[in-house]
């Protein structure tokens, strides 16, 4: 039987390969939550044990994926989701998917042991989603939207988390994260949905909000404008809202693709909500955490389609034949389906190096928090937390824009394999071109992406790290992969001399995209030749990857030089 785990080679490379041991040691506090108490599933004995737990999961998930939900992936894209008097109707092959993974204990892998979740931490959990992904890109949506409960247990009350966490871990119930509003876009500063404290500790919202995706959940976590005379960041707070009269879907969009995901129009009246947290730290620090989590997430969902993509394409190439032999022998061909995996190899790294640094800060602030850390140790566990901080808040966005973009390209050059075939609806192939494109959309454009990380860019915060890994001993045959790496970063280091000399905003902001791309680039780079170091088959992916970013950075610094933004300093 096909498994949607073990039958990808380089997930599970990653998965085998990475170092949680940090991360798991503080999520499980220890390992106090050992098997025979009273919790359901009880916690580890070990990390090892835990390890163990996660691959059990994934070889599950990676079953259920490929056997029940890929099956039904076309049917649900074809029905797609209605609107019956107010109410949304999922397709049925959505309903039954959604049954299996509540059955199976996926919906609430992230969420506290003690309110029915698994724990897991958050690289597991995207690789969940990556593997659902593939298997039916639709169902992220429900499945992903755990971020809620994840809000509502660390910075809700504890009488919040004993009311909605339960229903969203078994999969009773489904949350969305409502923040669009026609007005706002990606500017969430400019929301105005109103939020009003009709008596102390109770709140009502009024207003819309639209682009909600599965905005017909039950536990609803919305940002809303709370205080009357503060504009801007600090007049925002967020608010938990179970569906009520109160909230009425206006309509479902009709989209290009994730047509098993309904994308909603919302209008709150009078609908009542609990405020999470403190007032006016809703965008501020709240919504700011999760969007780091759901940047990977929409990632991960991309890569799980562009995988799937991949070996269509490649499956497809092996089988079919013209002008007497496979067309997999084309060089032309060939070296598509080498691009394609390389890209996918990279993306994948970069993916779960970053989802590591978000567990880690997140655990660490979780635990400094609340004083899980002996005090001989507390000053350490804050300069992690800084790195860890410093990271995230340039690989969330940059991650995000690399392997969005890069999946987009993957599947359209599956589509380009498949011919005129891939063109038609029989091979499903169209069908991840259609639902690929959201993901360099939503959760953000590229655009924000590459201006969110643009700061961290130029100030070259990965440098510490970078310098560790070019002055690494490597092997024979892999010194000089990072000979072409170091290289590349000379020359980074150059077009960042060229943009200092113009002192101009204007071609700081016209060049950004040169520069994420660079730096994703060296980052890509030397993640691949580290995973060549553990596993001496991968260097060809490591060299071929090399190789194009620095043909890459030299074409994009010789256009600089050439004065491909001049148009910009005047």
């Amino acid at each position: 039987m096909a498994n949607y785990f073990s039958d990808n080679c380089d997930l599970q490379f990653q998965f085998s390969n990475m170092d949680l041991r940090e991360v798991v040691d503080l999520l499980e506090a220890g390992y106090k939550t050992k098997a025979g108490n009273d919790l359901e599933p009880p916690g580890p004995d070990d990390y090892e044990e835990a390890i163990d737990n996660y691959r059990e999961s994934l070889e599950l998930l990676g079953d259920i994926t490929a056997n029940f939900i890929a099956p039904r992936s076309a049917s649900i894209d074809a029905t797609g989701s209605q609107l019956r008097d107010g109410k949304v109707i999922y397709a049925r092959e959505t309903e039954d998917a959604r049954r299996k993974l509540a059955e199976s204990g996926f919906m609430g892998v992230i969420l506290p042991r003690e309110y029915g979740g698994s724990n897991f931490p958050a690289t597991v959990y995207m690789m969940m989603i990556e593997i659902l992904s593939r298997a039916d890109a639709s169902l992220m949506t429900l499945f992903g939207y755990q971020d809620v409960g994840e809000l509502i247990a660390r910075f809700g009350s504890k009488e919040q988390a004993s009311e909605f966490l339960p229903g969203l871990a078994s999969g009773a119930l489904i949350g969305a994260m409502v923040m669009s509003e026609p007005a706002a876009g990606s500017d969430l500063q400019a929301i105005k949905l109103r939020a009003t404290e009709v008596r102390s500790g109770e709140w009502v919202l009024n207003g819309v909000k639209h682009f909600i995706s599965n905005g017909g959940g039950d536990v609803l976590m919305v940002l809303a404008r709370s205080e009357d005379k503060m504009a801007g960041i600090f007049g925002l707070s967020l608010f938990v809202c179970p569906r009520s009269d109160g909230v009425q879907v206006a309509r479902i969009e009709e989209k290009m693709g994730l047509h098993g995901s309904p994308t909603c129009e919302l209008i709150f009246d009078n609908a009542r909500a609990q405020l999470i947290g403190k007032r006016r730290f809703g965008l501020a620090k709240y919504i700011l955490e999760s969007l780091n989590q759901a940047r990977f997430s929409v990632a991960a969902q991309a890569l799980g389609i562009a995988e799937g993509a991949y070996q269509q394409a490649r499956d497809y190439a092996d089988q079919r034949v013209q002008f007497g032999e496979k067309i997999a022998a084309f060089p032309a061909i060939r070296d598509m389906l080498d691009s394609m995996q390389v890209s996918l190899a990279s993306s994948r790294a970069m993916l779960y190096e970053g989802a590591k640094w978000l567990d880690l800060k997140v655990r660490l602030e979780e635990a400094l928090a609340h004083k899980q850390i002996d005090e001989d140790a507390n000053e350490q566990a804050r300069r992690k937390l800084q790195q860890a901080t410093r990271y995230v808040s340039l690989l969330s966005p940059l991650v995000k824009y690399a392997v969005t973009e890069s999946a987009t390209v993957v599947c359209h050059n599956a589509q380009q394999i498949f011919g005129g075939l891939g063109y038609m609806r029989e091979t499903g192939i169209e069908q991840l071109v259609r639902d690929v494109r959201i993901t360099t959309i939503y959760e953000g454009t590229s655009q924000i992406q590459i201006a969110a990380s643009l700061k961290q860019i130029v100030s070259d915060v990965l440098k510490e790290q970078f310098d560790l890994w070019q002055s690494a001993d490597y092997p024979d045959g892999l010194s000089d992969i990072a000979g072409l790496i170091g290289e590349t970063r000379v020359h980074f280091d150059e077009y960042l001399a060229i943009l200092r000399d113009y002192d101009n905003d204007r071609v700081n902001d016209a060049a950004a995209r040169d520069l994420a791309d660079i730096y994703c680039q060296i980052f890509g780079s030397y993640l691949l030749l580290r995973d060549a170091v553990a596993d001496p088959d991968r260097e060809q992916s490591a060299r071929h990857f090399a190789l194009l970013s620095l043909s890459s950075v030299i074409s994009k610094l010789t256009g600089l030089r050439k004065g491909k933004y001049d148009k910009w300093r005047h």
